[in-house]
C-alpha cells in the first residue's frame, strides 16, 4: 500500500499502482483552523477495509502541514441525505456530527453538514 499526499489531495494505492481511493480538501479559514473535505472516495470493491480511515488520517496530516503553526480545529463535509447513505454512516463512525442542513441546493434532497472538532 502506498499513500501520496500533495497540497489538497491524498491518493491511496494498493497492489502496486492500482488506485483505490482519493480525498481532496481545502483550507477554508486558516485563522480558524477550518478545513473542508471536498471529496473522499474509495473504490466500491475496496470499501470496508480501512482505506477510508487511512485517507482521513492522511488528509488530517496534510491539512495540518498546510496550516503550519495554526492548529487544525474543525473539519467539515457536506453529503446528500439520499444518495450518500454509506458516506453518512462512514463520517458519523469517524466522529463527525450532523450540525445543519441546506435544502436549497438540490431539487430532491438536502445537503447535510457534518463537522469533526479537534480541540
Amino acid at each position: 500500500m502506498r499513500i501520496e499526499t500533495t497540497p489538497g489531495t491524498v491518493q491511496l494505492f494498493v497492489d502496486g499502482d492500482r488506485p483505490v481511493g482519493r480525498a481532496t480538501w481545502v483550507v477554508t479559514d486558516a485563522g480558524e483552523g477550518l478545513v473542508q473535505i471536498v471529496t473522499i472516495d474509495v473504490d466500491p470493491a475496496d470499501q470496508r477495509r480501512g482505506h477510508g480511515r487511512r485517507l482521513l488520517q492522511s488528509l488530517y496530516a496534510g491539512a495540518r502541514a498546510e496550516l503550519g503553526t495554526r492548529p487544525l480545529r474543525r473539519v467539515w463535509i457536506a453529503v446528500g441525505n439520499k444518495v450518500h447513505v454509506v458516506a453518512r454512516a462512514f463520517v458519523t463512525g469517524e466522529g463527525y456530527h450532523h450540525v445543519g442542513s441546506n435544502g436549497g441546493i438540490y431539487r430532491d434532497q438536502d445537503l447535510l453538514i457534518y463537522v469533526k472538532s479537534f480541540d
